[in-house]
């Protein structure tokens, strides 16, 4: 019994990545199950003992990697100790040098920005969602500190810092990843990190 429970985890390894290799290939939307069989060399009856649809088989293979959001999550310990700004950095920094580090998590996150093909108002899945609302409370708990401390630029909320943010990380990461040559992100991660976040909020009197 043993043995089947660790070939069936075996056999659902393999369909998910085939799955995220013609994902990453064709597209989510362009690809059908019988496509990811193939490439698994099994029958669409196996992705059917696994997983209940295409859109399962997506987010499963979704949770099986840390994606940035979730590392930035890592990063954080809960506490807003000292500069809630140096958080904001060390959480955004974490996210990409995740990337840059994990191979596995940086294809599958590839297929999240540039293979999902999301029609305008359509949910995200329930696996980016979850990482996405976790990691914006983070966020938002590093700018609402910093807001206490009188540091938000003026005309910012908490709230529209947070927006701003997730908005700079998130077109970084879709350019890296759409065209990898366009920048070093190992050498110029720190510096663009930095002067997004001197525009939201403004440094500690220490440091001026």
């Amino acid at each position: 019994m043993r043995k089947t429970k660790a070939e069936a985890e075996r056999t659902r390894h393999q369909l998910l990545d085939a799955a995220e290799a013609v994902f990453l290939d064709r597209g989510v939307a362009n690809t059908s199950l019988a496509a990811i069989a193939e490439a698994a060399g099994m029958t669409r009856g196996a992705i059917y003992w696994h997983f209940r649809d295409k859109t399962d088989l997506y987010n499963q293979m979704v949770r099986r990697v840390k994606l940035p959001l979730e590392a930035m999550r890592a990063a954080y310990d809960g506490e807003l100790d000292g500069d809630p700004v140096a958080v904001l950095e060390e959480l955004c920094l974490a996210a990409i040098r995740h990337l840059l580090n994990d191979d596995h998590a940086r294809r599958v996150y590839t297929i999240v920005l540039h293979r999902r093909e999301r029609r305008p108002g359509e949910p995200r899945e329930p696996a980016e969602q979850q990482n996405r609302e976790e990691a914006e409370a983070v966020f938002l708990s590093c700018f609402q500190s910093a807001e206490q401390q009188g540091r938000l630029q003026p005309g910012l909320t908490p709230e529209r810092a947070l927006d701003a943010l997730i908005a700079f990380m998130t077109g970084l990461l879709y350019l890296w990843l759409q065209d990898p040559d366009r920048l070093d992100m190992q050498r110029e991660a720190e510096c663009l990190v930095r002067v997004c976040l001197r525009g939201l909020v403004k440094p500690s009197t220490g440091n001026e």
